[in-house]
């Protein structure tokens, strides 16, 4: 039988999580090196092996398993033998035990001893090794070999709850009494830094199969329905630098943020803005040393040019909308006595009234037209 597998990865070098293997304790002396140059199969001592089928089962060789050997005898714990019998001969601290916690995943021994899988493929060679510990239990990459997509001569099942752990809602269970269980990037070099906040668009929208083993809808919409996101996901005092991207990229920000209510809400808590921008009420002008538009006199009075609120206005109205409600334009575009305007300025071009442009809006949808218009306005009927 060929197996298509890396090699098992030093774990000095890449670490093992302590998320998955939880930190062991092992007050004991042992080399596994010694005892298999006498030519021991991993079974003689780990002879529960062959039958486990839970990662829960304690696989630990039993004082039984040793005294085929070791002539222990706890009547006379310091008995002296060849092999050695004496208690502290393994035990150098006799008042700690032994603690190997289970591990956060889902492992069936018995089904890969039936595939002759060696021990020494996911446990690595311990001829060379003394006290094997959590460096010795099998890497992610090295499971992958077989439990991937793609190695269908394996038949490996490649879903993650395969090994890992779900919740009631058959989502992966990422959080353990020893921490969080974050992706790595071995699989879809999705490891979750904080650049991933930004970047996890493009595997989202390849791979969203993929994101929901672990992640829900509500999670994702947690950040994409526009009404919160988290502040991890702009650098530091973007606060500051903000408004360069909001003039270029208006749609990334309306990806996540309501301009209604976000970018307007803040703009007029911090007195950039105002819902009532107009002379008449100086005292809602914005404020002058955070004005956001050129001086008055030219966005609003001078005749019109590339300064004037209308030249920006017909270039590209979703910006003007991403600060001023409807009310501030109704302030001087409107012929209604009660709408506190000051000028009753058309908007419209010279002719629209009568031209076919009116026409076609006003059968379409008449409605917009009252926004402005009483219904008295000869010019309600286009004419």
């Amino acid at each position: 039988m060929r197996w298509i597998l890396p090699l098992l990865l030093s774990s000095s070098a890449l670490g093992q999580s302590e998320v998955v293997f939880p930190p062991q304790s092992l007050p004991i002396q042992f080399s596994h090196r010694q005892h298999l140059a006498f030519k021991l199969q991993c079974d003689f001592c780990h002879d529960r092996a062959e039958s486990s089928t839970s990662s829960q089962d304690d696989l630990v060789p039993s004082e039984e398993s040793c005294r085929t050997c070791h002539k222990i005898d706890r009547k006379n714990p310091l008995k002296e033998a060849r092999p050695a019998a004496r208690c502290d001969a393994c035990h150098v601290e006799t008042s700690a035990r032994v603690a190997i916690p289970p591990p956060h995943l889902k492992f069936n021994h018995k089904i890969h001893i039936d595939q002759k899988i060696p021990c020494q493929r996911c446990h690595g060679d311990l001829l060379t090794v003394d006290l094997a510990t959590r460096a010795q239990l099998p890497r992610m990459e090295l499971c992958l070999g077989c439990h991937n997509s793609t190695a269908q001569a394996h038949r490996a099942p490649a879903k993650c709850s395969t090994c890992h752990l779900v919740r009631a809602d058959n989502t992966l269970q990422t959080d353990f009494d020893s921490g969080r269980l974050l992706p790595s990037g071995t699989l879809k070099g999705d490891a979750h830094t904080p650049q991933f906040s930004v970047e996890h668009g493009r595997l989202a929208s390849q791979e969203d199969r993929y994101c929901a083993e672990c992640h829900r809808r509500d999670f994702c919409n947690a950040c994409h329905n526009g009404a919160i996101k988290p502040m991890r996901f702009h650098g530091n005092d973007y606060l500051s630098l903000h408004a360069i991207d909001a003039r270029k990229q208006a749609i990334n920000c309306d990806g996540c943020h309501r301009k209604q209510s976000f970018c307007l809400g803040c703009h007029e808590r911090s007195g950039v803005t105002d819902s009532a921008t107009t002379p008449a009420n100086p005292s809602a002008l914005p404020n002058l040393a955070k004005r956001f538009h050129p001086p008055y006199e030219q966005w609003v009075v001078t005749p019109r040019g590339p300064l004037h609120h209308s030249w920006q206005a017909e270039r590209n109205i979703r910006q003007c909308v991403a600060c001023h409600r409807e009310d501030t334009c109704l302030q001087c575009h409107t012929t209604f006595s009660s709408g506190g305007q000051l000028f009753n300025v058309n908007p419209h071009p010279a002719g629209f009234a009568s031209s076919r442009m009116c026409q076609s809006l006003a059968s379409r949808n008449a409605r917009v037209c009252l926004k402005c218009h009483t219904t008295s306005d000869a010019r309600l009927n286009c004419r």
